[in-house]
């Protein structure tokens, strides 16, 4: 009997390798980017809840204190993304921000275009400021319109 070594596992595997390990680092990637985006997204949503809640007049104030506060993003909690904006917006009756950022790739050395090099996020959110009389007005209209 005559023992003969076929190569095909060896080229099948030399095929099947580079799309099996580029595809367990995407998944890695895709995780971290959205851990950043969650975290960079939770950060804009707590501005804008402590703006609305806040009864100052002085509108510098506000944003002082609501960006001392709320930086979530600010606090080396991010994994790749190097920088997020934000944009406040405080008016008399709403608190808004934009929030956005990018997180780069593994590619960033390797790929020519500049959309293969960085992926981006944006959120925007916003709140109505927090009114005392309208809440009780609010409350009483419903319990009326419950029966209590």
């Amino acid at each position: 009997m005559k023992h003969t070594l076929h190569g095909y596992m060896t080229v099948e595997a030399a095929l099947l390798m580079p799309m099996v390990l580029f595809s367990l680092f995407f998944i890695i990637f895709a995780g971290f980017f959205q851990y950043d985006r969650c975290i960079a997204e939770q950060d804009g949503k707590m501005i804008v809840v402590r703006a609305s809640d806040m009864r100052e007049k002085d509108e510098a104030k506000v944003i002082r204190k609501v960006m001392e506060k709320g930086e979530l993003a600010g606090k080396k909690k991010l994994l790749f993304s190097h920088s997020v904006q934000k944009e406040f917006y405080l008016t008399k009756d709403k608190a808004k921000v934009r929030i956005g950022g990018k997180v780069n790739t593994i590619l960033n050395n390797l790929a020519k275009g500049d959309h293969w090099k960085t992926f981006g996020y944006a959120a925007e959110y916003e709140a109505k400021k927090y009114d005392p009389v309208g809440f009780i007005r609010i409350c009483r209209r419903m319990g009326k319109y419950a029966g209590s």
